[in-house]
């Protein structure tokens, strides 16, 4: 677009004579995760990238119109060092994975269901990884994974229980089944809220997350359940 055609400054853009019918309109926008104070939109806390979109912290991202009642597919692809950020992960089903020049890899997430911005996560880093899978009440196969630090994947088993009771409990009660082909927790120290319950990538800090029969209470354990069911 010429450049008098449009003005965009940090908190708006504004096409004053946008197309009458439908369009593509792409947008290139420089962020830095590691100065984002705020930890809204898409910061770095310690060594993991990480996006906490709730209330309007995807406009902190791109230009977008960002409210609950715009729902949209989104497609996102991910690329970085590959050992400064073996992890990549996004919404939705991994449809693409691959290497990259200069040591670095990418990743294509797909979530073909429509969803409110507030719901987009990104998660970028060394992470651990704890699998395991639930069959739903139509016979499909869906991959569950909860990424955690080094170290505290013996820390995920409650976690992960819970994870399956709750897909359970969601089908009994209202008929309804998960509907994409993986299912994925992140649990860090470092997250700067208790959690967020993005669509198919929930972030959570691990302190609700993660437990040990040797030194958690029924109360601690009681809590996990309730918050991996929420």
């Amino acid at each position: 677009m010429a450049p008098d055609s449009y003005v965009a400054t940090p908190e708006s853009l504004t096409i004053a004579q946008p197309p009458n019918g439908p369009f593509n309109l792409e947008i290139e926008t420089v962020v830095d995760p590691s100065a984002n104070t705020q930890l809204s939109g898409l910061y770095r806390s310690n060594s993991t990238y990480c996006t906490q979109c709730e209330a309007e912290g995807f406009r902190r991202i791109t230009f977008f119109p960002d409210r609950p009642d715009v729902m949209a597919v989104y497609t996102t692809r991910i690329e970085a060092d590959k050992t400064e950020a073996p992890v990549l992960l996004s919404n939705g089903n991994l449809v693409e994975y691959g290497e990259a020049p200069g040591g670095r890899h990418f990743a294509v997430w797909h979530d073909p269901h429509p969803k409110p911005s507030y719901l987009f996560a990104l998660v970028a880093g060394d992470l651990a990884c704890v699998e395991d899978h639930y069959v739903t009440m139509s016979g499909r196969n869906v991959t569950l994974r909860i990424y955690v630090e080094h170290g505290k994947q013996d820390h995920c088993a409650y976690a992960m229980d819970s994870l399956k009771r709750a897909m359970l409990w969601d089908e009994k009660a209202f008929g309804r089944e998960y509907d994409l082909d993986i299912f994925m927790i992140v649990a860090v120290s470092d997250f700067n809220m208790g959690a967020m319950e993005n669509k198919g990538l929930n972030v959570f800090n691990d302190k609700y997350v993660l437990a040990s029969a040797d030194t958690a209470t029924d109360a601690d354990f009681s809590h996990i359940e309730a918050v991996i069911a929420a």
